[in-house]
């Protein structure tokens, strides 16, 4: 049975850390390759020009994301208005009885606009920001960086014990 995923990235976490020089940088980055093969590890160096793709080297997953979230998403809270609106008419509430195709439409663009919000969330990532913006900070004012994008959180917590 093959699952359907809302996102379209491998990695869906980013775990990095900063080293004052480039070979205390070479040196975590290797050992980090050593124990995690699988995983993507790059390093940053001071004003990298290639920043932001090391930090997001999945762009097209980025937008596999927002389309599958958005789709999925959308149409989830379409059902899921039109549902409510179903039910408040079953149970009889005055307002929805009188008009039930207005109750109708205005709960299923309600809730498609909620699946909407949801899914843009989901594919802003919040979760990265944080790192990706102390990232390119530290890389602007001299810094060297490590930065890997586990698969699984089991290399994840490996990449967090290997980078500390």
């Amino acid at each position: 049975m093959n699952k359907v995923s809302l996102l379209g990235e491998r990695s869906l976490t980013l775990v990095a850390a900063t080293f004052p020089n480039r070979a205390s940088a070479v040196d975590a980055a290797t050992a980090l390759q050593a124990e995690l093969p699988q995983t993507e590890v790059d390093l940053i160096h001071p004003h990298d020009v290639h920043l932001a793709r090391k930090l997001e080297p999945e762009s097209q997953g980025i937008w596999r994301t927002a389309s599958r979230s958005h789709l999925m998403l959308g149409l989830a809270g379409l059902v899921l208005g039109a549902g409510v609106a179903a039910t408040l008419i079953g149970i009889g509430w005055p307002a929805a009885v009188k008009s039930p195709m207005l109750a109708t439409l205005f709960l299923s663009n309600l809730g498609l606009f909620v699946g909407l919000m949801v899914a843009g969330l989901l594919t802003l990532r919040p979760d990265r920001s944080r790192v990706v913006t102390s990232i390119r900070k530290r890389s602007l004012s001299g810094d060297w960086a490590v930065v890997a994008h586990p698969t699984g959180p089991s290399q994840s917590e490996l990449a967090v014990v290997s980078l500390q």
